[in-house]
């Protein structure tokens, strides 16, 4: 892959962050030191990041990622797979998780969040848009400034130290719980 930059636009440390499907390479996992962005980016992994993930736009992860710093996105951050973020995660969008994800810090969602699988952060949580868990979210705090609402009987979250809920708490039945 030749990547050509115009004013700053892509810093992928000069590595390619396409999918490899060949059988001589499957598995095989792609490291970078950090990704900068001044768009949006779409990722695959299987990928390990030493610093930072950060984007003007939004950020699609598909695969399995570690990354060492923190993850930024001034759009929405879509996950779709396995993500393990050591740091803090700030999200200026919307923030959909299908998947597991781990986060070692803080984390602020100017938007909405949507758990469709597994969310567990070390420290706080603050949402400004509404929650939506169809799975299960654990935090130290949640913050949540819109509505938080869990999507069957097996979905659930749990906070260790103290909850805020500006909006409504409610429970949604799927069709075949009715």
């Amino acid at each position: 892959m030749m990547l050509t930059f115009s004013n700053g636009d892509v810093d992928y440390n000069m590595q390619d962050h396409t999918i490899d499907t060949s059988a001589a390479n499957a598995g095989v996992i792609k490291k970078k030191r950090s990704i900068k962005s001044n768009t949006s980016i779409h990722l695959n992994g299987p990928m390990e990041v030493d610093g930072s993930v950060k984007s003007g736009g939004s950020v699609s992860f598909l695969g399995d990622f570690s990354v060492r710093d923190k993850i930024e996105a001034y759009g929405n951050i879509d996950v779709s797979g396995n993500v393990t973020c050591q740091d803090k995660i700030k999200c200026f969008g919307n923030m959909d998780i299908a998947g597991y994800v781990f986060c070692g810090g803080k984390v602020k969602i100017f938007g909405k969040l949507t758990v469709n699988g597994h969310f567990e952060v070390y420290d706080n949580i603050e949402v400004w848009g509404a929650v939506v868990i169809q799975g299960y979210l654990k935090c130290k705090s949640l913050t949540a400034y819109a509505s938080v609402t869990t999507v069957g009987d097996d979905s659930y979250y749990e906070v260790d130290e103290s909850e805020t809920v500006w909006g409504a708490k409610m429970v949604r039945r799927t069709e075949h719980e009715a």
